[in-house]
């Protein structure tokens, strides 16, 4: 004899474009010797999750994760200006200050399935060193979705890229 255990709402009701979640857990990973976040939402199956793999400017400071945490106002410590005007933000990249933050983010079909672009965008907060207004989370969707018309969609066989995210749940 065995039990089975019927989720209400069958696949989920998702649809293509910006959704505002929020973050349920997080944690890091490596593979292939890059270091990455993956991060899961409320509401969403385990299956579906946005994948970030850590990237470095020139310099050498890490911005694609460091992102993560500050469009979900998280993890933020401290800012202080820098001596060229800009704001040097120190976080907290421990993944348990994403847990109950919201983030916009955009979900897209690759065949069958739907998937998370790795870029988001703020929702409207503010704190000791950002402001994010309605033209700001437009301003940052925009970029986003340029990302994704110009790295997913143009991929060579045109299929999205697999290493933008790794999830995959049923249409």
């Amino acid at each position: 004899m065995r039990t089975l255990t019927i989720k209400k709402g069958g696949g989920g009701n998702f649809h293509s474009g910006w959704n505002t979640a929020t973050v349920q857990r997080a944690e890091y990973g490596v593979y292939n010797g890059s270091k990455f976040i993956d991060v899961w939402f409320d509401g969403y199956p385990e299956s579906l999750n946005m994948r970030i793999y850590e990237t470095r400017n020139k310099d050498g400071e890490e911005f694609a994760v460091g992102q993560l945490f500050r469009f979900a106002n998280a993890g933020i410590v401290e800012g202080l200006e820098g001596p060229d005007g800009n704001m040097v933000v120190k976080l907290s990249d421990e993944p348990e200050n994403l847990n109950g933050c919201t983030l916009n983010i955009y979900l897209y079909k690759d065949g069958d399935y739907f998937r998370i672009l790795k870029q988001t965008a703020p929702t409207v907060f503010n704190n000791a060193v950002d402001t994010f207004n309605e033209d700001d989370i437009m301003f940052w969707q925009k970029k986003a979705e340029a990302y994704y018309h110009k790295y997913v969609l143009k991929s060579d066989n045109g299929v999205a890229e697999r290493e933008t995210m790794t999830a995959e749940i049923p249409f």
